[in-house]
């Protein structure tokens, strides 16, 4: 009875997810997702189980939730992306609020430090249709470190309320052993008082945030040398 319960409780949220939601990573599968093909929660985790995963992080009146909005995803084997490679990265489409503004950025200190990888201004996921799983390549950079990381997709949309998205995977970089990553540190607007603002991109004779993307501030990280610990396929 127990295990029906639950079962029932995932299939209703879901329901709900679908309803309310709007725009998330399905691969590779952000923290605790709700997915079929993602990660399973154990026996005893059912209420971590996020069913709002597709929602936003903020606006720019408050902050409800961190860039990353969990600190660890269910147990499961993440999945491996090797330096240099372009991987078809899977969007889960509610609503495109006619397209926006994509920053994809990589961390390999959980979330404390990131670098840019791959920019889309103005028109990303605009031709995502409603209702869809949406494929946009992500390339690794061919220098990435080797290590663990977070691959992190951030998006600031053109029509609606002044919100941010933010949908955190984990994945293995499989690179240099040891070395640094250099790029730019990602902008988050309209998150919460003081950020920088962008208006409504479609209604504001298309200002869609270009001074604020042009002025991030250049970053490194360094990853120590490290050997990968042999895996199998992910389990999604």
């Amino acid at each position: 009875m127990k295990s029906f319960i639950s079962v029932a409780f995932f299939a209703l949220s879901s329901l709900a997810l679908i309803s309310e939601a709007h725009i998330s990573f399905r691969y590779p599968c952000p923290r605790r997702a709700p997915y079929s093909e993602c990660p399973q929660p154990g026996n005893n985790q059912w209420d971590l189980v996020d069913y709002d995963v597709q929602s936003p992080l903020g606006t720019s009146n408050s902050i409800s939730n961190p860039i990353c909005k969990h600190s660890s995803s269910f147990a499961g084997i993440r999945p491996t992306f090797t330096a240099g490679q372009t991987v078809s990265t899977k969007m889960d489409v509610d609503v495109n609020h006619r397209g926006g503004s994509c920053q994809w950025a990589l961390s390999y200190d959980n979330g404390k430090t990131w670098v840019v990888i791959q920019d889309h201004f103005r028109t990303c996921l605009a031709q995502a249709p409603a209702g869809s799983t949406y494929t946009v390549p992500v390339t690794i950079p061919a220098n990435a470190p080797t290590g663990p990381a977070i691959l992190n997709w951030i998006w600031n949309n053109n029509e609606g309320n002044r919100e941010l998205y933010s949908s955190c995977a984990d994945v293995v970089i499989s690179g240099t052993s040891g070395g640094s990553l250099s790029g730019v540190a990602p902008l988050f607007a309209n998150y919460g008082p003081g950020s920088p603002f962008i208006p409504e991109a479609a209604v504001s004779g298309g200002n869609w945030g270009k001074q604020y993307f042009d002025a991030r501030k250049p970053i490194t990280v360094t990853v120590p040398a490290q050997k990968l610990k042999r895996q199998t396929a992910p389990i999604y």
